[in-house]
């Protein structure tokens, strides 16, 4: 699932999800995607497991975060 985080608050990859591409949301960095860190009001980007970095790299470009409260459009190149 996505993860939304600003440059600052990278993930360490720590809880079995591995995070190793970042992609920007529509508008970035004047987005609504704020970074999900706690204390934190800096423009978010997006990081995408490996599977779902296929999927954009497909032409996917919506993407849900794990809480399934919300989902993310990023940009794509």
């Amino acid at each position: 699932m996505a993860l939304c985080r600003c440059i600052n608050h990278q993930p360490k990859n720590n809880r079995g999800n591995f995070y190793n591409h970042a992609v920007n949301p529509v508008g970035y960095p004047n987005t609504s995607s704020i970074c999900g860190r706690t204390q934190c009001d800096n423009p978010g980007l997006i990081y995408l497991t490996d599977n779902e970095y296929a999927s954009f790299l497909a032409g996917h470009n919506i993407f849900q975060y794990s809480h399934n409260s919300s989902k993310v459009k990023v940009e794509i190149p």
